[in-house]
């Protein structure tokens, strides 16, 4: 499927990117010329919903429908407002932002996935895309760089932050999601869970804490997953998560690779 990035800078858009990458489907396109866009937003710091909802409800094409903090509360906001657009965060309290934007785009494809985050991790940025989001923002954009954004993602484009430009063109120049070979293994929930931790940048006491398990208990469960994936780094084990996101069929179990 061949689609549109397009790169924000601090006063406005820039010129579109060409892309071509597999399952990252898109809205519907619409010019929402009678109705404002209805958005959702999502995240775990009270001041950064507060901001964005007072910042965003001075534009007449956005209706901020409602916010949420945790997981749970969003999916309900959802099926009770029916936004076009959510607005997320890469964590939500203790739950996955990527893995929160896979469900959406899985239940509900005609709602468009903005993230608003202040991580600017490039594994992060591909699961993104991996999970059918249209938008990446780093928290250091321009409020009507924000709003612009929302409108593109409400029209069925993709936007990202200006700073991440780079960092797609190597993923895409070098094969992104089309190019990049199948690797034959498969995880089981509890392992997808831990990597995806590891994912998004937690410490093992961090992982520790959010699973209710001692540090030492997450140090040998990831050796016993490095060992399997033939891997020794953090940044290996984020980059295996992102590409789970692109084989989830086989039977569960364990992560191996042949």
């Amino acid at each position: 499927m061949s689609t549109k990035f397009l790169a924000t800078s601090s006063t406005g858009l820039a010129e579109p990117i060409e892309r071509s990458l597999n399952g990252n489907h898109l809205m519907d396109t619409s010019t929402r010329k009678l109705n404002p866009i209805r958005v959702l937003l999502i995240d775990d710091s009270v001041l950064t919903l507060h901001g964005l909802k007072t910042v965003l409800s001075k534009n007449s094409h956005i209706d901020i429908v409602g916010i949420a903090m945790t997981r749970a509360d969003a999916l309900a906001a959802i099926q009770t407002h029916r936004p076009h657009v959510v607005v997320l965060e890469v964590r939500v309290g203790q739950a996955s932002g990527i893995d929160l934007c896979r469900a959406i785009r899985e239940s509900h494809p005609d709602i468009g996935v903005l993230f608003f985050t202040a991580h600017d991790d490039k594994n992060l940025l591909h699961a993104a895309i991996l999970a059918g989001a249209q938008g990446y923002l780093l928290k250091t954009a321009a409020a009507n760089v924000v709003a612009k954004s929302i409108e593109v993602v409400a029209t069925g484009e993709a936007i990202m932050d200006q700073q991440l430009t780079q960092q797609v063109i190597t993923w895409v120049r070098d094969g992104g999601l089309a190019g990049q070979q199948r690797i034959p293994y498969s995880c089981s929930k509890d392992d997808r869970q831990l990597l995806s931790l590891v994912a998004t940048g937690k410490t093992n006491k961090e992982i520790a804490q959010e699973l209710n398990l001692v540090p030492r208990v997450v140090a040998n469960r990831l050796q016993r997953i490095y060992k399997r994936l033939k891997i020794s780094r953090r940044s290996e084990a984020a980059r295996y998560y992102v590409q789970l996101g692109t084989d989830r069929h086989g039977p569960e179990g364990d992560c191996y690779q042949n």
